[in-house]
């Protein structure tokens, strides 16, 4: 059944990333779609920072007071990696909507643990891949879906970052770079994002080899190249690199169909001076993609009237809002992660072998 209410939110994880959506829900709340309820995180000067975005009713460094409070209706989840397994549990144990910011946890097996739960609890539960919502992407996967260039035959894609870590920029938490933290380095924990979008354009993958390095000297890596087959046939390459340059933020990838070549740049918010796309179909001149008409499509098509809003989780709290109030599936949802995962589970299994690793949904299936 629909809900006419606003949602009362709750955000757990009041840092970098939790105040990027306490931006959005600020607009979201001025639409009438949320009501900030209660914020927690054990950082006063986080809680400072949420707050600075979207004025929160409540504010303490308790997350449990935070999904037990009968004010609040979903969760948002944008604590750091190691804590979304207790965050999660205790959400569908409540019976709470919930999105659960990525990657959703540092091993594959507790990855398994959520989605299970997700899936036998039946609440709504969405996870933050928010590329999917970049007008760029949408475009990609409406022009490979329309087969008007043919099949895709393969692609390479690169994402690069600064290291998102206090021993590279002055002022970063640091967890990102604690295998104990985080998982992992710049393939779970910024890519996780590029294996969930070529998951999406091209299907699930099947087999991965992959190599990585450490060059900054911390115990995960930031440097991965991956050969991915996926069960369409299509084999692609993705190279992600953290790196020491600071606001350097860029994927760059390149399709190749069998009538034609797509090539795109994109950054991480809304209108980036990176982004732009390419399109060459047979024998035509390559033609660039008129990116203001191909935003508004965009948006218009989510019903998205404002362009005052700087990040794609804005779009993505929106749409997880959206479907909790007309009781509709949010997407996209945990066994997207899954899928995303158990990729990049398969590419550190192969970095460790030196051999290929087929891709594994569940982590009993491996060997």
């Amino acid at each position: 059944m629909a809900n006419t209410h606003a949602l009362g939110v709750g955000l757990v994880g009041c840092g970098m990333i939790g105040q990027i959506h306490a931006d959005g829900l600020a607009k979201l709340a001025a639409e009438g779609r949320m009501r900030p309820v209660a914020a927690a995180d054990p950082s006063p000067e986080a809680r400072d920072g949420v707050n600075r975005n979207c004025g929160f009713e409540r504010l303490g460094p308790d997350p449990a007071a935070v999904i037990d409070d009968a004010d609040v209706d979903v969760v948002f989840v944008t604590a750091p990696t190691a804590a979304h397994r207790e965050l999660v549990l205790h959400s569908v144990a409540a019976g709470k909507p919930l999105l659960c910011e990525k990657p959703l946890a540092p091993t594959f097996d507790v990855v398994g643990e959520l989605c299970d739960a997700v899936a036998a609890s039946g609440v709504a539960a969405q996870v933050g891949f928010h590329s999917r919502f970049h007008p760029i992407l949408r475009t990609v996967r409406d022009l490979l879906n329309s087969g008007e260039l043919g099949s895709p035959m393969g692609y390479t894609l690169r994402d690069d970052q600064y290291w998102p870590t206090g021993g590279v920029v002055d002022g970063h938490s640091s967890w990102r770079s604690e295998r104990a933290q985080a998982g992992g380095g710049a393939l779970i924990e910024h890519s996780i994002h590029a294996a969930d979008i070529v998951s999406w354009l091209f299907g699930p993958a099947v087999d991965v080899y992959a190599a990585m390095r450490n060059v900054f000297g911390y115990d995960v890596e930031d440097a991965a190249a991956l050969t991915i087959t996926h069960a369409s046939g299509v084999v692609g390459n993705l190279v992600t690199i953290f790196n020491g340059v600071r606001g350097r933020e860029e994927r760059r990838i390149e399709i190749f169909f069998e009538r034609g070549a797509v090539e795109v740049t994109t950054n991480f918010v809304v209108g980036a001076g990176e982004d732009s796309m390419r399109v060459q179909i047979a024998d035509e001149p390559a033609r660039q993609v008129d990116l203001t008409s191909t935003r508004d499509a965009c948006f218009d098509g989510f019903g998205i009237d404002r362009r005052d809003f700087l990040f794609y989780q804005y779009v993505s709290d929106r749409m997880f809002l959206d479907a909790v109030r007309a009781g509709s599936t949010a997407t996209p949802g945990f066994e997207d992660a899954r899928v995303a995962h158990a990729l990049v589970d398969a590419a550190y299994r192969s970095s460790t072998t030196g051999m290929p690793a087929s891709v594994a949904l569940e982590p009993a299936d491996v060997a």
